[in-house]
């Protein structure tokens, strides 16, 4: 009997570790890519990036390129997941554009508004149940996708 409960208790302890350690995922997001990575996917000099009002967002700025990360966080009842999947159907009668892309994380979609580069190309990912968004700003929209790509697919590797 006394071997029962010790294998109980140990398996409970055991569970209680691995969760919060499964449940673990990025909370500050300057910390989810380097300048040395952003440099090399935008060619240009990048300073340190810093928060932009909270830890879970970052902004790299360098040589008229800018880049962000956002780290979704639940909000008005929706989980960051949930916030993904609507974003993801919503196109705005034509005035945005949301076009899907693999590679990267577990679902992913760029976002961007029609016939323009003003507002930057996004890259949403979903990798579990943590979202983030890339954005860049500076480039021709064929060229921001690759950029994003290639920032998301940096970061993704921290989720």
């Amino acid at each position: 009997m006394r071997a029962i409960a010790v294998v109980a208790v140990a398996g409970c302890v055991l569970l209680s570790c691995a969760r919060p350690l499964a449940a673990a995922e990025p909370t500050v997001a300057c910390g989810l890519l380097t300048p040395a990575q952003i440099g090399a996917a935008t060619g240009a000099t990048i300073g340190a990036g810093s928060p932009i009002a909270k830890p879970t967002s970052c902004q790299w700025m360098g040589q008229g390129k800018t880049v962000t990360l956002t780290i979704n966080q639940a909000r008005a009842g929706k989980s960051p997941v949930d916030q993904f999947n609507e974003g993801k159907a919503n196109q705005l009668a034509g005035a945005i554009t949301v076009e899907s892309v693999g590679g990267v994380g577990d679902d992913a979609y760029y976002v961007y508004f029609a016939g323009t580069t003003r507002a930057g190309c996004g890259l949403v990912v979903k990798k579990g149940s943590s979202v983030f968004e890339i954005r860049v700003y500076g480039f021709e929209l064929s060229q921001a996708k690759t950029v994003s790509k290639t920032l998301a697919q940096n970061a993704a590797g921290k989720f």
